[in-house]
This record gives C-alpha cells, structure tokens and sequence, in this order.
C-alpha cells in the first residue's frame, strides 16, 4: 500500500508539472495544433487570384466598374493577410481610394471603408481627416471615428463618442467599450464585456465576429495571468479559421514565455515565417535567440527586420517596433530612434508613443528630459508593462530609487506578458 501511495504521488507531481520558475502548470502541447501548423494556404491563395482576374478585366475595360474595384479590393485585403505580402496591401488601397473618387452618389460607405485601410496602415491622419466631417450613417461613423480617436490619443473626443453608442447588447459598442476599459487599466471589466460580446457572437452565429471575439479574449485572458484561458480560445480560434496565424503566434509566446518551451515557440514562429512573409517574425525570433545567449543570430534578425521595414511600402505600420530596435543597436541608430520617435509622436501621440519617445532620450544620455516627458505624458496615462518597465528605468537613473522601487514590484508580476528577455531588465532595476 504505502509503495502504492508513493507511486501515485509520483504521478500526480508529473502530471502537474510546472513551467520553470513558475507556478503556472505547462499549458501548451503540439498534439493541439499540429494540424493547423502543417495546413497548406496553397490552394486558397491560389483561389483568390483566379477571382481577382476577371474582376482586373472588368476594370480595364471599364475604369468606372466601382462595384467591381469594391470586391478587388476586398481579394487584395484577405491576399495580404493570408500572404503577408504588402503589396497586395497597397493594391487595396489604392483600389479604395479609386472607389471613392469615382463614387458621386452617397459616397459614405466607400469613404468608411478608405478610413479603415488607412488605419491598417497606420496613415491614421489621413483617416481622421477622411471621416472629419461624415454624418451620413451617424452609429458606423462614430464606429471609425472612435477606433482612430484611440489610435491618435484623442481620448477626450473618443470617450464622448463611445458614449453615444452605449448598448450593452450591441457588439460593436461592447468590443470598443472592452478596448475603452484596458486603455484605463481596468482589466477585470475589459474582460467582462469581451466575455459579453462574445456572448453574442456566439448567438448571432456569425463566424467573423467569433473568429475576432475569441482571439481578442485570449489575448486579454493572457494579460489577465488567464493562461490556460487564453490557450482555449486561441485554439477555438484555430478551431473556426486553421490559417489564422495570429492564434499560432500567440501559442507560440505561451510556449516560450510561460512553458519555456523554446524549441518549440521557435518551430511555430519557423512555420508561420514560411508560408506569411511579415517582418514581424523575425524580430520574435530574435528575442527567442537571445533567450538562449545566441547574441550574433539576435542582431542579425534584428537587423534583418530593419532593413525590410525601411522599405517605404511599410509606410509608418512598424514605426514602434523600429524605433525600439534601433534603440538597442549602435550609437548611429540609437540617435536615429530617437529622431524617429519624435515622427511618431506627431503622427500620433499616446502614452504607449511618448513612452517610446522617453525612453530614446534616456537611452540617448538625456534622462532629465527622459523624466519630464514620462511624468507630463506616460505615468499614470498608461498601464502597459513596457512603458512602466521605461517609467521605472528613468526614476532609477535619475536617481529616484525609492519611486522606481514599487513600480519594480509589480512588474515582478508581469513575467509572461514581458517576457524572460526583458524581465532580466526589471529584476536589474
């Protein structure tokens, strides 16, 4: 019996393993996803050319067919996402704007949906500046107009118009009101009205609301510490659309960040890479390498990622993610990403811009004007761990230590969402 008691005890500490360092039980396992990693989009790509042909046609010989540039557009859009190829991106722009020039009747509709390509690109004046004045359809015009109110930091006019669409049975205004809710810090309620929306996702039984409530909910769940959670609905995202890459790539950094499962976040991101040409996966790659103290390999993807954003077809889409990269290279690029951080700023200026902003002046030996900018415009204004991460760096280096020290604290909590490469930076505050 006793020898029985021992063996069972045994069995319960294997299957209850944990994640290093960590209370939280490894969550990921390949026998859940394989299938989606090994799916081939050959042949869906491959459809949705063959139906952009005829349309292509119709509008050489017609330059007027604005219903037909409309449904081109819409192949270029799903192109680009399933591809990552931007030039499909910017064919749908440009077939956008074509719409929009050549619509003389009620042409609400094709300048909401130039609004919406505009904020894909991140060119999101143009798109402030496009809907300025639109009241045709006054519900889906505030709609937009709040979403680019939020990216520009323009929160007074974004709260007055969330107030106008206030429904709790709405999607549309629960999906913003969650958005609404993290941008304050509050979490807990974020996550209820998510929960809430997906509710009636569910009931309306559209696919396309699903698909945006369940990866959404698993990203929340993941900031929330949710992680067994956020792995559910990431797969119930996969479950509904197995090309969805975002889901993978979110696997992919509970593997890595909670399970440390390197090996195995690298073979996703390898995958994904493969068949979805973005940028973005290299610089994920990179934090991984650097997790294993392969430095060289970590520069090159970095560089690597550099070069191919620097191309103008990228406009300003990875403009953060640049100026944080140039940041960590040579003195040359450091002062380069300080200069293109003071572009972002203009081009919009949030807490998560001006955080970026102060942490190039303090990385660029200025940690005076480091601390004004962070006290005007990032603390308090933002609860993101990085920008906190930046905001206790600052107090640190000018000399603050007992401010930085409980700002340090909590960020002890915040290990997934940071990462291990960057919680080294907190545990050195």
């Amino acid at each position: 019996m006793k020898n029985l008691i021992t063996l069972l005890s045994l069995l319960l500490l294997i299957s209850c393993a944990t994640a290093p360092d960590q209370n939280q039980a490894i969550i990921t396992d390949i026998n859940d996803f394989q299938s989606y990693l090994d799916s081939d989009r050959d042949a869906l790509v491959a459809t949705l050319k063959s139906k952009t042909a005829p349309l292509k046609l119709d509008i050489e010989q017609d330059s007027t067919r604005i219903v037909q540039m409309s449904r081109l557009a819409g192949l270029n859009n799903q192109l680009y996402d399933l591809t990552g190829d931007i030039s499909y991106l910017e064919k749908a722009v440009s077939l956008r704007e074509n719409v929009l020039k050549r619509t003389a009747i009620k042409p609400e509709s094709a300048r909401r949906s130039l609004a919406q390509m505009y904020i894909k690109q991140h060119r999101f004046k143009e798109a402030d500046s496009l809907m300025k004045n639109e009241v045709a359809n006054e519900k889906q015009d505030h709609l937009v107009k709040f979403d680019i109110a939020m990216e520009l930091g323009n929160y007074v006019e974004a709260e007055e118009l969330l107030n106008t669409l206030r429904n709790l049975n709405d999607y549309n205004y629960l999906i913003r009101a969650a958005k609404w809710n993290d941008y304050k810090g509050n979490l807990d309620d974020t996550i209820r009205l998510m929960e809430k929306a997906m509710e009636l996702a569910e009931e309306s039984g559209s696919e396309n609301l699903m698909l945006w409530s369940y990866s959404n909910i698993a990203d929340y769940y993941g900031h929330h510490g949710d992680l067994a959670l956020s792995y559910k609905y990431y797969l119930k995202t996969l479950e509904l659309d197995p090309q969805n890459d975002y889901a993978l790539k979110g696997i992919s950094w509970i593997a890595y960040s909670n399970d440390d499962d390197t090996a195995l976040a690298t073979q996703i991101i390898n995958k994904l890479q493969s068949r979805h040409h973005i940028p973005d996966y290299n610089l994920i790659l990179s934090e991984y390498v650097s997790y294993q103290n392969d430095e060289k390999k970590a520069l090159e993807l970095r560089e690597s990622f550099l070069k191919e954003t620097n191309k103008p077809a990228y406009r300003g889409m990875y403009n953060t993610y640049r100026i944080e990269n140039l940041l960590a290279g040579t003195e040359a690029q450091q002062k380069s990403g300080l200069e293109l951080a003071i572009i972002e700023v203009e081009n919009r200026a949030t807490p998560e811009t001006y955080d970026l902003l102060g942490y190039a002046y303090l990385v660029n030996k200025m940690p005076v004007i480091a601390l004004e900018n962070h006290k005007q415009f990032v603390q308090n204004k933002t609860f993101e761990p990085v920008a906190q991460l930046h905001l206790a760096q600052i107090f640190k280096e000018n000399k603050l230590v007992d401010v930085a020290q409980p700002i340090k604290n909590e960020l002890l909590e915040a290990r997934y969402e940071l990462g291990p490469v960057t919680y080294k930076e907190v545990e050195q505050i």
